[in-house]
């Protein structure tokens, strides 16, 4: 026991710096002490904190190793026994680090599924787009060829000539070429007053609107024995107006 006690005292005398606070116009001094050993533990979160040198009680405190605690709070210690320094540093937790690299993995992983799965949508998105492109190009394929049935069946026969109606175009503006044959129809031809041909214009322009409001109509009637165009006339609709050889009707 007298041993173990002496030691402390010697211990003490080493280390008499860092058992007070100094400061950086603190006297260098040396003192006596007396260490009290009573077999002090120390714990951590409930487990034991394993240290070489055994912690002690002088004047009523007790003293731990500081490199004891800088392993259980993760900071590194260094003694600069030039300047008489202790240096306390947080140290890097590797196994913190780890945490936060798998961790970040797994978060770039997501975002190339995220990254892959919005490609997918974006990509269904454009086909489901295109089939419904498709399918009102088809819808207004078909309803056109039925109007221009329709307009043949009213008009084919109009004041007893044989006309051909033909229609193409969009939804915005539908072009119409009505065809005679003058070769075969001349006499029938040389009958027809102005207002015959605005009544058949006329008739032709307001069918289509019927059937597709927001178009406007374009045409011209067209002589097919020499391929020639004999008058042309258009429909604005934004205006309500249908004109025949540039002159409203």
């Amino acid at each position: 026991m007298f041993k173990k006690q002496y030691l402390a005292i010697a211990s003490a005398l080493v280390l008499t710096v860092g058992l007070f606070p100094t400061s950086s116009s603190a006297s260098v001094a040396t003192k006596n002490l007396q260490a009290k050993y009573n077999n002090i533990k120390v714990l951590y979160n409930g487990n034991a904190v394993s240290t070489t040198v055994e912690p002690f009680i002088v004047n009523g405190t007790t003293y731990i190793p500081l490199r004891m605690m800088a392993g259980v709070f993760n900071k590194d210690i260094t003694w600069d026994g030039t300047n008489y320094t202790i240096n306390v540093k947080d140290t890097g937790n590797s196994q913190h680090a780890a945490e936060l690299a798998a961790r970040d993995a797994q978060i770039r992983s997501l975002q190339d599924k995220i990254d892959s799965l919005n490609k997918e949508i974006t990509d269904l998105e454009d086909d489901l787009d295109k089939k419904n492109d498709d399918d009102d190009d088809e819808d207004f394929d078909d309803r056109l060829s039925d109007l221009e049935d329709d307009l043949n069946d009213e008009y084919g026969d109009f004041e007893g000539l044989e006309w051909d109606i033909t229609l193409s175009g969009d939804e915005d503006e539908i072009e119409v070429e009505v065809e005679v044959d003058l070769d075969e129809f001349a006499d029938d031809w040389e009958d027809l007053e102005t207002s015959d041909f605005e009544e058949l214009v006329e008739g032709i322009v307001t069918d289509i609107w019927d059937e597709f409001e927001d178009a406007d109509v374009s045409g011209d009637i067209i002589d097919s024995y020499k391929d020639k165009k004999k008058y042309d006339f258009e429909g604005n609709v934004d205006d309500d107006e249908i004109l025949f050889d540039g002159e409203e009707i």
